[in-house]
């Protein structure tokens, strides 16, 4: 089978280490904020409070999903399987590092959809109305995005048979990446060049959150940075500088209050697709 329940229980589980990582990547990449900023900040203490908070419901729907009805849509998902990457006759490692680099590329398809489709782009809208991106910003996801985001990747990774033990790696690996990729740190311009062949940097995913239309269309990786480079999606760097970058949403799309409140109903507003 696809998933045993001792896998299932393990999944489970996870999410509570997960909730864990991620408040401890918080603090970490706080201090590093503080000590090495790439840009200052002049964050209010209520856009913290809103972006923690909206942070706990996006966690909250995610672990309700996986707690009440994640067995029932994985045994339907497992309807449509058409083949199980798990079952193939190949050696181990291959098998996760192909199902690893796969549930990437799914999350960068998916990103990717994000800002082409009006609904998925009102969800994600939420993560992009932040105009001070820093590690925090990491958990600044809308509860349903959270949701339609886990389905998609579980859909395709059912229907591929992906073993269940490459998802949990790659949320784990991910996870900490997040919170590397959104925060306002100041890296060496050579190891940045470097690193940026082969992961997301920080400089590289602040370009994406520019509030210029074509430069947040762009850098659509989470993970893996040669996907964008694969599709023409890559912009180095943002045209006015890492100093003059201007992040969030323009006109219109903007919240009417950057609150939990706020954050919440914004998807539901009237504004126009970027």
């Amino acid at each position: 089978m696809f998933l045993s329940f001792q896998e299932a229980i393990y999944y489970l589980t996870y999410d509570q280490v997960h909730w864990l990582i991620s408040i401890l990547m918080i603090m970490l990449f706080a201090s590093i904020e503080y000590f090495y900023p790439r840009v200052q900040s002049n964050s209010k203490k209520s856009r913290v409070l809103a972006i923690l908070a909206i942070g706990i419901f996006s966690y909250a729907a995610v672990w309700l999903f996986k707690s009440s009805i994640y067995l029932n849509v994985v045994s339907f998902f497992l309807n449509f399987q058409i083949y199980s990457l798990s079952k193939a006759d190949i050696p181990v490692l291959a098998v996760y590092i192909f199902s690893i680099l796969l549930i990437d590329f799914l999350v960068f398809i998916f990103h990717f959809l994000s800002h082409k489709v009006i609904w998925l782009w009102k969800l994600h809208s939420v993560h992009h109305a932040d105009e001070h991106v820093d590690a925090k910003t990491g958990v600044l996801h809308h509860p349903f995005e959270s949701l339609s985001s886990m389905i998609f990747v579980l859909f395709f990774s059912v229907v591929l048979g992906l073993p269940l033990v490459a998802l949990i790696m790659y949320a784990a690996i991910a996870t900490l990446h997040n919170f590397f990729a959104h925060a306002n740190i100041a890296l060496p311009e050579s190891f940045d060049r470097i690193l940026r062949l082969v992961i997301i940097t920080p400089d590289m995913h602040r370009t994406h959150h520019s509030i210029d239309i074509k430069e947040g269309n762009s850098n659509f990786g989470q993970l893996f940075s040669f996907w964008d480079r694969l599709f023409g999606t890559y912009v180095s760097n943002p045209a006015t500088g890492e100093a003059k970058l201007i992040m969030g949403l323009a006109g219109k799309e903007k919240p009417k209050e950057f609150s939990l409140k706020g954050l919440l109903i914004h998807p539901f507003s009237r504004f126009d697709s970027n």
